[in-house]
């Protein structure tokens, strides 16, 4: 099969999952809660981020940024779910291109190393999902495309783009890509690098990260009060850092399950491995250390999540790229990733479209029975789906005592039955099995 022939059916599987998008309602809890934050600040005509009326500073703003004007061409007809899946997929088609050009525009290599990236599970399930993470992995992969560019022409125009799309990437999801610093400094060093040890440190490029991001936190701050980033120092910081739960090789774990094809053919390959690796241009080298360090250091932290590895990926599927084509012939290559691909698409296709009618029907219940224009409250719990059919924040009582001075024509949803209160309306969790949710009215 032609190079051509292999694009066209990427293509092909490409338009079928955009297809699919169209008809697809939110596929859980995290989807409902990113629509609802940007329907929020769409509503109010505001940037800066709200859940449930209540400031949002947990992630930084730029996703809800972006998202705003796919929003607000999706919503006139609603159709503002497929709108916000676009993001998605126009990030995963940019990151593409990036590959392509990182390759010096080689159609063969980019052609593999698109189909060993599609052929991790994890990175092909986010496709068209409503998450920040695609969005974090393009502008990683363009920090990463800038820093070569600056290893090929080190003049400060390359190394303040480096730096901004740097902080484009911290502006998405926090300082997660900062895993990244140390694996870098440690090639510089190894490599004998100066260029790139140079780049590191080179102090306007920060001062542009600083300047970039402070007004942001500053602003929170001053309007809000250091309270407003609890949330983030203590849960997405501290305790992801140095709780403990997850095993040490959780991560490693992850990502031999994701890439398990090709790196029993690196394994396999290993009498010749040797003499490849030394041959290998020191670009091949960069792409090992810099996803291999960065998940041996996140491998310390404390709560694990697979997704944290995504950004990674793209640098591992050159890695694997590079080294594979000289070990292997490349019609076995191409053939074993295309039906990796192929797999993944039917599977995830599949799974999509079985949650499809379930959550469509349950959530046609909630529809039916909720009543924007009714008083609601929330009992402990919020459920996110809710709030974005109601289209409005809802106050959350805390404990029972406090549903005595409801008004009368109030309505409580909570995700638990209130004792001495029977309820109006059950309703069935549109994503976990065996969950319900009581409707009392006051």
């Amino acid at each position: 099969m032609s190079y051509k022939n292999y694009f066209i059916l990427l293509s092909s599987i490409l338009l079928a999952l955009i297809t699919l998008s169209f008809f697809l309602p939110l596929l859980s809890y995290q989807e409902a809660r990113r629509i609802v934050i940007v329907q929020e600040g769409f509503l109010r005509l505001s940037l800066i981020p709200t859940f449930n009326g209540e400031p949002y500073f947990t992630k930084p703003p730029l996703y809800t940024w972006i998202s705003l004007p796919f929003f607000a061409i999706g919503y006139p007809w609603g159709g503002e779910i497929f709108t916000m899946r676009l993001i998605s997929i126009l990030c995963y088609v940019g990151v593409s291109y990036l590959l392509y050009l990182i390759l010096k525009k080689d159609i063969r290599k980019t052609l593999l190393t698109l189909l060993i990236l599609l052929s991790s599970f994890r990175f092909f399930s986010f496709l068209f999902r409503i998450d920040l993470e695609p969005l974090f992995i393009f502008f990683t992969t363009l920090n990463f495309y800038f820093l070569l560019k600056h290893r090929e022409n080190p003049i400060p125009f390359n190394s303040y783009l480096f730096y901004i799309s740097f902080t484009l990437a911290f502006l998405v999801r926090g300082p997660l890509h900062f895993f990244l610093i140390p694996a870098l400094l440690f090639l510089a060093i190894t490599l004998r690098d100066k260029g790139l040890l140079r780049l590191l440190y080179f102090l306007p490029g920060w001062a542009i990260f600083i300047i970039l991001i402070t007004p942001w936190f500053l602003y929170g701050y001053l309007v809000y009060g250091k309270e407003v980033f609890s949330h983030l120092l203590q849960t997405d910081l501290a305790e992801r850092l140095t709780a403990k739960g997850d095993p040490f090789y959780y991560y490693i774990k992850a990502f031999v399950l994701n890439f398990a094809p090709y790196l029993f053919l690196t394994l396999y390959g290993f009498r010749s491995l040797k003499k490849v690796f030394r041959e290998t241009e020191v670009e091949g080298k960069i792409y090992l250390g810099s996803f291999t360090i960065p998940i041996i250091l996140l491998s310390f932290t404390g709560e694990k999540f697979d997704k944290y590895l995504l950004f990674l990926y793209p640098l591992a599927s050159l890695f694997f790229a590079n080294i594979l084509l000289k070990l292997y012939n490349e019609r076995i290559l191409f053939g074993l990733g295309l039906i990796m691909v192929l797999l993944n698409f039917i599977f995830i296709s599949g799974i999509h479209l079985h949650q499809r009618g379930e959550i469509n029907f349950k959530m046609s219940l909630w529809k039916k029975n909720l009543l924007p224009k009714e008083n609601y409250h929330f009992f402990k719990e919020v459920p996110s789906f809710a709030l974005y059919l109601l289209k409005k924040p809802c106050p959350i009582i805390r404990e029972e005592d406090s549903i005595k001075e409801l008004k009368r024509g109030s309505f409580l949803i909570s995700s638990s039955e209130i004792k001495d209160l029977t309820p109006k309306l059950v309703l069935p969790d549109p994503y976990k099995k065996g969950k319900f949710w009581y409707v009392y009215e006051r």
